[in-house]
C-alpha cells in the first residue's frame, strides 16, 4: 500500500528482503526498514522475500514471479545491498529481475568484490587443488549487464573490478554510506541530550573461533603471506587490506603463484582472499586497536561467535555486554555513548561502512580509522572523526572526554551535514528521480548484452 506522497510518488519498485536467518537477521531488518521509507517516500513496493530462491522452491519461486508480473515494477533495488538481487535465480538459471522480468535494477554495493565472489562462486574451495578457472569471466557476465545499473561505495572497488575486466569504472556511481532510515527516524525525532551511559563502546563482530579453524594455514606459504599482510597493517593501520594482500601475491615468483591457484581467474584465490581479510584480518586489525585502547571498552554485538570473547575481559579492559537489534536498539546506543570507537570494516579499501553515518545520524560521536572516501565526501569536518595509529585515536579519545562541548558542538555539526546530505532516502531520491540513470536503459526486451547469456546454478 502507498502510504507517502514524497518523491517519489508513483514509482512501482520490486524490493529483495533478505533471508532472517542470514548475518545475524542484520540485512532483512534493514532491508524491511528501507521498503518502509521507500513507502513513505510515495513509492508502491513489492517486497521479494529471497527465501524461495535459496531453497530452490520452484513453486514459490514461479508464484512470486507470477505477481511480479502483474505489479509491473518500474524498477528494481537489491536491498539490502547488491548481493540479494543476484541470489533470485529461477530453477533453469536465469535472474528474476534481469533474465525474466527484464527491468532495470538497481546494484548498491557493499563489499564488492569479496561479496559478489562469494555469492557466485557460491562454496570457494578450501584447498588449491580443488580450484577451478574461469571467475573473471563469469563474474562479468553476472554483473556487467545493461539493465544492472551499479553504485559502490568504495572507490578502490570501483578500480579493483575495473582492473580485472569485470565491471568498466565508468559504469559505477560513487555514493558515501548513508544513515538508513531507523537512525535517521531516531535523530531527528530524540531530543538533544547528554550521554546516559558515558564512556566508549564497539559495536562489531570479530571472529576468533573461525579464525582459529582457517584452512589456508596449512600451507607455509599462505600462513606467511597472512602473517606478512597483518604486520604491515599493524605498521600503517590505514593501510588496505586488499593492497597488502595483492602486493604479497605479487611478491611471489610466478610459479608459486600458480601451484597456489592465486590468481583472480581462480575460484581459491577468491576465498583465501576472504578468509584472510574478512575472518583473520578482521579480527586481529579490530581487536590490536581495541587492546590498545588506554580506557575500558564496552563491546556490543558479535552474534556470529557470541562465546567468543570470554578471554578478553581483562586485562585487556572489554567487557561484552550483549548482541541488540539494528533497528530497535542501537540508534539509542550509539547516542548514549559518549563515543563509538570503530574500525572499519576490512573489506572495505578506500570506503566507510554505513555504521559510520548511521552513529552520526544517532547523534553519537564515532571515531574510526582514516578512510579517504569519507575525506572527500565531507571534507576537513569529517578528518575530526578519522585517526591514522592507535596513538592517535587514544589521543581523540581524551581529547572529546575532557572537552564534553567540543564533542557536543562536533556531532551536533556532523549530525546535520549527515540528515541533510547522506541519508538512505536522499541516495534513493538521487539515484530514482534526480539522476535516474535507469530511465535510459533500453527496452528490456530488446536488449542483448554481456550478461545476457550468464546462467547460474546453485
Amino acid at each position: 500500500m502507498r502510504v507517502g506522497a514524497g518523491p517519489l510518488l508513483g514509482l512501482r519498485i520490486a524490493a529483495t528482503l533478505p533471508p532472517g536467518g542470514w548475518f545475524g537477521g542484520v540485512d532483512h531488518e534493514f532491508a524491511r526498514d528501507m521498503q518502509r521509507d521507500l513507502i513513505e517516500l510515495g513509492a508502491e513496493v513489492f517486497s521479494l522475500p529471497v527465501d524461495p530462491f535459496l531453497a530452490r522452491d520452484r513453486n514459490q519461486i514461479y508464484d512470486a514471479i507470477e505477481a511480479l508480473e502483474s505489479f509491473r515494477a518500474d524498477v528494481a533495488i537489491s536491498l539490502a545491498n547488491a548481493g540479494y538481487a543476484l541470489l533470485c535465480v529461477t530453477p533453469e538459471g536465469e535472474n528474476v529481475f534481469r533474465d525474466v522480468l527484464g527491468i532495470p535494477t538497481l546494484m548498491i554495493w557493499d563489499h564488492g568484490p569479496l561479496q559478489f565472489s562469494n555469492i557466485l562462486l557460491r562454496t570457494p574451495p578450501s584447498a588449491p587443488e580443488q580450484a577451478i578457472g574461469d571467475c573473471i569471466r563469469r563474474f562479468r557476465e553476472a554483473l556487467d549487464h545493461p539493465l544492472y545499473v551499479h553504485y559502490s561505495p568504495d572507490r578502490g572497488h570501483i578500480a579493483t573490478l575495473d582492473r580485472m575486466g569485470v565491471i568498466p569504472a565508468g559504469s559505477v556511481g560513487f555514493f558515501l554510506q548513508p544513515a538508513y532510515p531507523c537512525y535517521e527516524r531516531y535523530g531527528r525525532s530524540a531530543p538533544p541530550s547528554g550521554p546516559a551511559n558515558g564512556g566508549i563502546a564497539f559495536f562489531g563482530n570479530v571472529y576468533l573461533q573461525a579464525s582459529d579453524k582457517l584452512s589456508f594455514r596449512n600451507h607455509t606459504v599462505l600462513k606467511r603471506i597472512e602473517t606478512s599482510v597483518l604486520a604491515a597493517k599493524r605498521d600503517s593501520i590505514t593501510a588496505s587490506l586488499w593492497d597488502l594482500t595483492m602486493a604479497e601475491i605479487d611478491g611471489l615468483d610466478r610459479k608459486t603463484r600458480e601451484r597456489l591457484r592465486l590468481d583472480p581467474d581462480s575460484s581459491f584465490f577468491w576465498r583465501f582472499v576472504e578468509d584472510l581479510i574478512q575472518t583473520s584480518g578482521n579480527t586481529a586489525v579490530r581487536l590490536a586497536v581495541l587492546k590498545g585502547l588506554n580506557r575500558d571498552l564496552d563491546f556490543f554485538g558479535n552474534f556470529i561467535e557470541p562465546t567468543g570473547l570470554s578471554t578478553l575481559r581483562r586485562p585487556h579492559g572489554i567487557q561484552y555486554r550483549q548482541s541488540v537489534n539494528c533497528v530497535t536498539e542501537l540508534p539509542e546506543l550509539y547516542a548514549k555513548y559518549e563515543i563509538t570507537a570503530d574500525v572499519i570494516n576490512q573489506g572495505y579499501n578506500t570506503g566507510s561502512s554505513p555504521k559510520i553515518t548511521a552513529c552520526l545520524a544517532a547523534g553519537g560521536l564515532p571515531l574510526f580509522d582514516y578512510k579517504p572516501d569519507f575525506h572527500d565526501g565531507m571534507g576537513e569536518p569529517g578528518d575530526q572523526l578519522m585517526y591514522r595509529s592507535v596513538e592517535e585515536l587514544n589521543t581523540k579519545v581524551e581529547e572529546y572526554l575532557t572537552h564534553p562541548t567540543k564533542r557536543r558542538e562536533v556531532i551536533r555539526e556532523l549530525q546535520a551535514r549527515v540528515l541533510s546530505e547522506f541519508t538512505f532516502g536522499g541516495l534513493c531520491k538521487r539515484i530514482l528521480v534526480d539522476k535516474p540513470l535507469w530511465r535510459s536503459r533500453a527496452n528490456p526486451k530488446k536488449i542483448s548484452g554481456p550478461g545476457r547469456s550468464m546462467r547460474i546454478t546453485f
